[in-house]
């Protein structure tokens, strides 16, 4: 059972990470609850077999798909720091999870590595599209697109202020609109705004992903 001591000691740890690499991290602060039940209120978690997280950070978004994954799920959990994994790891125990050190552009590689070999009916990202360089935003969705099932669902979240601003200390100002980003990758595309995060957030749910637009940008 973690402590208060614990929780304090992982929010620190996920403060410094971004600090630290805020490209890769894109926050400073967990996922407040608002946005966590936005993000895990799918129904197709409720039944899913295979689950993949992407950007789990300390684990908060992760407790809340366990809560609602069935007890035969399977869920891997994609993290590309490796003390964020650690941290996670020795704070969350469930036989139905597995945190995973890699990147979510490959996670089309590593799932059969780890024996999972059927496709991923959900995967909720809590990564930082809007910093991400291009060439890896693309090759994640690509990758998401290689392992979902056509009948799966993704979900993403972004932060309203990227439409008129995203920053960062090497790249500087630049805009991104996910929406139009996700748009042509998906058939189904709907959003919910969290204005009660800080910062405000939209969550969006995507649904039939089009394989043919991965292919056309290959």
């Amino acid at each position: 059972m973690t402590t208060k001591s614990d929780d304090l000691g992982a929010v620190w740890r996920f403060l410094s990470s971004g600090l630290k690499t805020w490209d890769q991290t894109a926050s400073l602060l967990p996922s407040q609850r608002f946005l966590v039940n936005a993000l895990t209120c799918q129904p197709e978690l409720k039944r899913a077999k295979t689950i993949v997280e992407l950007g789990p950070g300390i684990g908060t978004v992760t407790r809340a798909i366990l809560r609602e994954a069935p007890a035969d799920a399977k869920i891997y959990s994609f993290e590309i720091d490796e003390k964020l994994v650690e941290t996670a790891t020795a704070a969350i125990v469930d036989p139905r999870l597995r945190f995973v050190h890699g990147s979510a552009a490959d996670i089309d590689r590593i799932l059969p590595e780890l024996g999972c070999h059927e496709p991923v009916d959900v995967v909720v990202s809590s990564l930082g599209m809007s910093l991400l360089p291009a060439d890896i935003r693309d090759d994640i969705m690509r990758s998401v697109a290689a392992t979902l099932s056509p009948d799966g669902v993704y979900v993403q979240y972004a932060y309203f202020h990227a439409r008129v601003f995203v920053w960062s200390p090497g790249r500087g100002l630049w805009r991104f609109n996910i929406r139009d980003y996700l748009s042509p990758r998906f058939a189904d595309l709907q959003r919910k705004l969290i204005v009660a995060n800080v910062p405000p957030a939209a969550v969006y749910t995507c649904r039939l992903p089009r394989r043919d637009h991965s292919a056309a940008a290959e």
